[in-house]
């Protein structure tokens, strides 16, 4: 199963911070395929790193 709850991640680059993924929430039951959609930019790279604990998220 994969869940998570406000999942953010927000990225420094200098004195900006850009967001990448804000506030998904999601529930993956297990046995279950799923997909992930979005336009370029969308933050499902991030998220499947995140999820995979490649990267640590802001929030969630």
């Amino acid at each position: 199963m994969i869940s998570t709850e406000d999942l953010r991640k927000d990225f420094r680059a200098g004195r900006t911070t850009k967001t990448a993924v804000d506030g998904l929430t999601l529930s993956i039951p297990p046995g279950r395929v799923t997909g992930l959609l979005g336009l370029n930019g969308a933050g499902k790279t991030t998220t499947i790193k995140i999820l995979a604990t490649l990267l640590r998220s802001s929030t969630g």
